[in-house]
């Protein structure tokens, strides 16, 4: 796949920047792993790094029910029969838009050394202003950045020593990682700290490690998913601000429909961002024995996840921004995938005594009832979430005033045409002129011979004589400057036509001269 470099990226660290999401594979579903730099931070700090995922049991479910709904969709007829398909090649979008949250995550990372084994320093995290005040702030920590020295703000931990991060379990040849707990009256808005050891040699007084702080919460979000061509897509995702409510327990489980989502549940940005106490909603302290399954070893290997992430050099010469990409992706998916190997709970419902007849289309899609059947009383205790779908195509409808005024004038229109054509089969008229035999046969009189009409001196015996064009128009007098109006068949020329075309409020037709329309000669 052929990338573009974005020049911030090629200024800053002349190396291509980490793509804005990676796809994460589920049991049924593909969701989206989103990363990026707090591009509102303000600060002499290395810039944070944002990172969300969807939740990998709801991302499955939902999955699932877009898989439900294209199989129904081709289960759908006018009638009981279910012979003839709606549509299975159609274009639909599906939306978990209320009672909804995912993780979030940031994190910013500073590097520092120890100069001997036995430092005695306390360690100081730096401050991650997203998510901590600027009044934690106790010190300050000088590093070397890009092309040049930078300061980071610091929050002291006073129960840890930089000494006893040699303690940290692993193989001190490879990257280790020590994850560190954190006092919430001092560290309030993180969720846990970090500490990574590069690789060091046994003889090696010295030891090179990057300090991180991590923040983590639960956003009011949407997931959406969309199915083209029978094919389901990525998953995909919007952040919704606004304050934090559970889920509701009067929502149906796993309730479907095809209404359009109101836009005042839209109100969403188009990428993420982490303003704590803003956004995300509900800020999570994470513990040190629940992270360690974020960097699980790996067997077989003598090797942990974090040596291999690190080992990839994602940002060369800068391992501390390379470290905190890692963590926020970390935070994320681990959050993420919280409860993954829950199911769907209910029965499918279906047409046929056994199901035979496969699912029951016509029954869910026309608003009749819910795709899963389900005990009320056992699934009280159920989380439940509303999806909503909507099927891409063209369609009439009289939702909007638009549609019922067109409408209204189609049938007025309609209506006027069928009065004047009653009208006039009734009456036999349709024209104030030449409403009468008497004044056709005037008219054909005062016209010029025709040579289309030469071979039907002594009667019609072609159905093609019939078929001439016929026109009315202004013909020139032979005496005076007058111009009267005759019959004219076949094919007239352009620029003839034009000439001889009947003009509007003009008067046509003259009288022999010294005749009035009394009939008497003037004198």
């Amino acid at each position: 796949m052929k990338q573009t470099i974005p020049p911030k990226y090629v200024d800053r660290y002349d190396v291509a920047g980490a793509p804005s999401y990676c796809p994460l594979h589920g049991k049924s579903s593909v969701r989206q792993l989103k990363q990026g730099e707090d591009e509102s931070y303000i600060g002499t700090g290395p810039r944070p790094i944002l990172g969300t995922t969807q939740q990998a049991v709801i991302a499955d479910a939902l999955t699932n029910a877009a898989a439900l709904w294209d199989l129904s969709l081709t289960n759908v007829t006018a009638n009981t029969g279910h012979g003839n398909a709606l549509s299975d090649q159609s274009d639909a979008a599906h939306v978990i838009a209320q009672n909804y949250s995912q993780p979030y995550s940031t994190a910013v990372c500073v590097p520092d050394r120890m100069t001997n084994v036995s430092d005695m320093r306390k360690v100081a995290l730096p401050i991650l202003l997203n998510a901590n005040s600027r009044d934690l702030a106790n010190g300050n920590l000088s590093y070397h950045g890009h092309l040049k020295m930078h300061v980071a703000e610091t929050i002291e931990h006073p129960d840890l020593l930089y000494h006893q991060l040699l303690d940290t379990s692993g193989n001190g040849t490879k990257y280790r990682l020590r994850w560190i707990e954190l006092r919430e009256d001092l560290f309030k808005g993180s969720s846990i700290g970090a500490a990574i050891l590069l690789p060091r040699t046994e003889d090696d007084a010295e030891q090179d490690l990057i300090l991180c702080n991590v923040a983590a919460g639960w956003g009011q979000s949407s997931i959406n998913v969309h199915s083209r061509n029978g094919a389901i897509g990525m998953l995909d995702d919007r952040m919704h601000k606004g304050n934090f409510s559970g889920p509701k327990k009067d929502v149906p489980p796993m309730k479907l429909s095809n209404s359009i989502i109101p836009e005042s549940n839209m109100n969403q940005d188009d990428w993420f961002t982490f303003q704590y106490p803003t956004y995300p909603q509900q800020i999570i302290n994470i513990s040190e024995s629940w992270a360690q399954y974020l960097n699980p070893a790996l067997e077989g290997l003598d090797t942990s996840l974090i040596n291999i992430l690190m080992q990839q050099q994602l940002f060369p010469g800068q391992q501390y921004v390379s470290a905190a990409w890692i963590l926020t992706m970390l935070a994320a998916n681990g959050l993420a995938r919280t409860s993954w190997d829950s199911l769907e709970q209910g029965e499918v419902k279906t047409v046929g005594p056994n199901g035979e007849y496969g699912l029951d289309g016509n029954y869910w899609l026309s608003g009749k009832g819910d795709a899963f059947i389900v005990d009320p009383a056992e699934s009280q205790d159920w989380v439940s979430f509303r999806v909503h779908s909507t099927l891409g195509g063209y369609a009439y409808n009289t939702l909007t005033v638009p549609p019922r005024i067109a409408i209204a004038i189609l049938t007025a229109y309609c209506l006027l045409v069928v009065g004047h054509t009653l009208y006039h089969a009734v009456t036999g008229i349709s024209s104030n002129c030449w409403d009468t035999i008497a004044e056709v046969t005037a008219l054909a009189m005062n016209s010029t011979p025709t040579t289309a009409l030469r071979n039907t001196c002594a009667g019609i015996t072609e159905l093609h004589i019939f078929k001439l064009p016929v026109r009315i128009l202004v013909s020139k007098d032979e005496e005076g400057e007058g111009e009267h109006l005759e019959l004219v068949f076949g094919r007239v020329e352009d620029e003839k036509m034009e000439e001889r075309t009947i003009k509007a409020n003009r008067k046509h037709g003259t009288l022999p001269r010294g005749v009035t329309l009394e009939g008497k000669k003037d004198e």
